[in-house]
């Protein structure tokens, strides 16, 4: 099973935060695909820019322990999200019309 992203939303992760992109943040809580960003301890998604201060401890997009000091980003540059354009809080009711 997949979903198709071109019925919603695709974009590049870092920068992106509840002060950035609000609706973003509340579209892609569920049903969305995260590629090369890092996890937390408890196996969330979390980027560069996501919030103010970053976590302690992280797993790095390429799989390796992070930290904020080991003097390399977390997430790729480039790491991406797809979301079902149907979650966002303030899409058009006729979005699919």
């Amino acid at each position: 099973y997949a979903i198709n992203p071109e019925a919603g939303f695709f974009g590049v992760a870092p920068g992106t935060s509840d002060q950035s992109n609000f609706s973003a943040m509340v579209t892609f809580e569920k049903n969305s695909i995260f590629t090369n960003v890092a996890l937390t301890e408890d196996m969330d998604v979390w980027w560069e820019g996501m919030t103010k201060k970053p976590p302690a401890k992280l797993t790095d997009w390429t799989g390796q322990p992070w930290t904020p000091d080991c003097g390399r980003k977390a997430a790729h540059p480039n790491s991406r999200y797809t979301t079902p354009g149907s979650q966002c809080p303030v899409i058009d009711p006729d979005w699919e019309n």
